[in-house]
């Protein structure tokens, strides 16, 4: 059986249209291909609609009536054509594994969020007041985290790889049960 909700989001309707050779504009207009259109009178998008004679609906409805298939017949060439081959069926799907990238980013991004507050909870309330080490150490850790972060985001294809392999070999489980504790001290990231 086919998991028709997974086919279309494999591609949009405009995507799939100029793939079987429709010309879009910029505006996302096309002639229509189901009556005798002289103007561009198709909007394509996630969906399609045309103004002229009123076709509308998803990827799949326009790919059965461009072709003249049933849905099911529709589903399986998008599949063929925008699915690498793969026939999807209703069954759910193994789990992806984790992109490391993003895990590290995500788990970088909470302890800066965290170490923010931290900072700010600890920060001396009037010029007067003197600044503490524990405020010392939430600045140090905060800018340490967002430096980390920031090379993430920023740094080359090197730097990038180097982080994530240096996160993933243990430091991120670390970061991630630090995440769990009511206040992250000063030893638990240096």
């Amino acid at each position: 059986m086919i998991d028709f909700k997974s086919v279309k989001g494999l591609v949009t309707a405009r995507e799939a249209a100029e793939h079987y050779g429709l010309t879009v504009n910029r505006h996302g207009m096309a002639l229509c291909p189901f009556h005798d259109d002289h103007k561009p009178s198709m909007k394509l998008d996630e969906r399609f609609h045309c103004f002229g004679c009123g076709e509308d609906g998803d990827v799949i409805d326009f790919t059965a009536k461009f072709f003249n298939l049933s849905l099911p017949e529709a589903a399986e060439k998008l599949i063929e054509d925008f699915g690498d081959g793969e026939f999807t069926s209703d069954a759910p799907s193994p789990p992806k594994p984790p992109n490391p990238a993003k895990r590290c980013h995500d788990v970088l991004l909470d302890l800066e969020v965290r170490l923010h507050r931290q900072k700010r909870e600890t920060a001396p309330q009037s010029m007067d007041d003197p600044i503490t080490t524990e405020y010392a150490q939430n600045c140090q850790m905060y800018v340490f985290i967002v430096g980390l972060a920031d090379l993430l985001s920023r740094g080359t294809t090197q730097q990038k790889e180097d982080e994530i392999a240096y996160l993933t070999g243990g430091v991120l489980n670390r970061y991630e049960a630090l995440l769990q504790k009511e206040v992250i001290a000063y030893d638990d990231i240096f």
